[in-house]
């Protein structure tokens, strides 16, 4: 068995024991900016789903950096790249699962209470119309990672995953609300297809005598790849916000965070293995590349395990809205 099968099924272990943890522990609410106690998600009983902007990664790099005891530095990092084995995921792929996720979160809001609005509604408001259009999205590269982006129903792109509105947007988005009558959701979520983990440990120690000195420098690496789909709370752009946005009518703000992947249980991939002609030049000498996994899978494995990780998205928001009102 490879050395790389061995730590995949090492964290996946790690993983099932992590998973028994409370998932409504995985959100955290932000209040305008504030530590104030959340009064828009806890007492909603009516919600419009205004935008859902998905992240889908396709490559996944892993970074960290370490300095010994004598302030000596270096670094490693791990990648892992996407493969489907029986054609090339589309856009018409992508768009399907962002879609499928639209109509479950919509269901399950309504199942708990939550009453909702109409897309066609909310498409026909000002606020809608004079934004950009979302479209379909090409392959972007950044920072050692590739993903496409796609919004539910191909919609605009009302807020962009980072700062909430500001100056005369502040007055539209509230409008909006009072037009249609219920606070509005904008989520910027990402899918990753694998957990990676990364770790670095330096020593260097000096031994000495009468005639000489002996310096010993040792560098400890360890890392795991598991193919493992989940909603993860990193944005694969650093320029990108991942901040999930609720507006109301009287211009109060809360920002959802997810502190921890929620991951679909759903084993997807094929195989996973180590391709030594993914490895890349890096500009930083100090800095180790472990030998790259591809992950591999099927289109509709894949399609699968992604609806079903953003399944479990909106079921936990439901419960951890169930706490908050606890509270």
């Amino acid at each position: 068995m490879k050395k790389s099968k061995f730590i995949v099924i090492i964290l996946l272990i790690i993983n099932q024991i992590y998973a028994q943890s409370n998932d409504a522990d995985k959100f955290t609410i932000g209040v305008g900016g504030t530590f104030a106690k959340p009064k828009i998600i806890p007492n909603m009983n009516k919600l419009a789903l205004a935008q859902i902007t998905i992240h889908y990664k396709l490559t996944s790099t892993e970074k960290t950096g370490a300095k010994s005891n004598k302030g000596e530095k270096a670094g490693a990092k791990i990648s892992a790249y996407l493969e489907t084995t029986d054609g090339e995921l589309t856009s018409n792929d992508f768009q399907e699962i962002t879609d499928y996720f639209y109509s479950y979160f919509q269901k399950k809001l309504q199942e708990n209470g939550i009453d909702t609005v109409a897309w066609s509604t909310i498409t026909e408001t000002d606020f809608y119309k004079n934004e950009d259009r979302e479209g379909d999205k090409d392959k972007k590269e950044k920072n050692e990672n590739s993903w496409v982006t796609h919004t539910a129903h191909t919609g605009n792109i009302l807020y962009g995953g980072g700062i909430p509105f500001a100056f005369g947007k502040i007055k539209k988005a509230s409008r909006f609300c009072e037009q249609i009558g219920a606070p509005a959701a904008f989520f910027y979520l990402t899918v990753d297809f694998a957990d990676l983990m990364v770790n670095l440990e330096m020593q260097t120690t000096t031994s000495e005598n009468y005639f000489y000195s002996t310096t010993t420098r040792k560098k400890t690496y360890k890392w795991a790849v598991n193919p493992t789909m989940s909603v993860t709370p990193f944005s694969p752009s650093l320029s990108g916000g991942n901040i999930s946005l609720f507006w109301n009518e009287k211009s109060q703000s809360e920002s959802l965070l997810l502190k921890y992947d929620i991951t679909s249980d759903v084993k997807y991939a094929d195989a996973a293995n180590e391709d030594a002609s993914k490895l890349k030049n890096s500009l930083w000498a100090f800095r180790k590349e472990m030998t790259p996994v591809v992950i591999e899978t099927t289109v509709e494995k894949y399609k699968a395990a992604a609806k079903k990780a953003l399944e479990k998205f909106a079921d936990v928001f439901i419960a951890n809205r169930q706490e908050f009102k606890k509270n």
